[in-house]
């Protein structure tokens, strides 16, 4: 028997607000397991940003995660809003807003689902090429973000990134550059 996307019998809303929608689906597969229910998360898509200066520091962010309970690092991110003209209009936005920095050298690097179990959203990943200071974050309400340079080397052979769409960043921009990706070295 052939694998075969599931039959929906019926579905629902149990939860929506402005950041998400949670819906039951009841389900049968094609060998007749009905599953019920099965939950999905509706999230809007996101966008990730590796933004490096011209000296090779990629710009990170740290910034407390609820769900872990900690203070991690990361990469500018953030959900594509519906009056944004697109995922990379919505990357400029984060890096300015979460940072302060801009770039006029972005790099779409591809689009992953973000957890295709029980997500549709995708993550829009990108590569913003001398990343430079050219104003100061406006964080939301219930954002506090610091922001840090680190060596691009110190990202690449460390476990500093524990988030995975933001490791998945680093590896779409290494294999963008075929694995030859290295910034220039610091003052040059």
């Amino acid at each position: 028997m052939m694998i075969e996307p599931w039959e929906v019998l019926s579905s629902r809303i149990v939860l929506e607000d402005q950041w998400i929608r949670v819906r039951a689906d009841n389900c049968r597969r094609n060998d007749g397991v009905v599953i019920e229910p099965y939950y999905v998360l509706e999230y809007p898509d996101w966008v990730c940003v590796l933004p490096i200066t011209p000296q090779g520091e990629v710009v990170l962010t740290q910034e407390y995660r609820h769900g872990v309970g900690l203070v991690v690092a990361g990469l500018p991110s953030g959900v594509v809003d519906k009056d944004d003209f697109g995922p990379e209009a919505t990357a400029r936005r984060e890096l300015l807003e979460e940072t302060g920095y801009t770039s006029n050298r972005i790099v779409p690097l591809g689009s992953l689902y973000a957890n295709s179990t029980n997500q549709p959203n995708m993550v829009h990943y990108f590569l913003a090429l001398d990343a430079e200071l050219t104003g100061t974050p406006a964080l939301d309400a219930t954002e506090q973000i610091d922001v840090e340079l680190i060596p691009w080397e110190h990202i690449r052979s460390t476990l500093l990134l524990r988030q995975s769409h933001h490791i998945a960043c680093v590896h779409l921009a290494e294999r963008h550059f075929l694995g030859h990706f290295s910034p220039p070295p610091a003052g040059a």
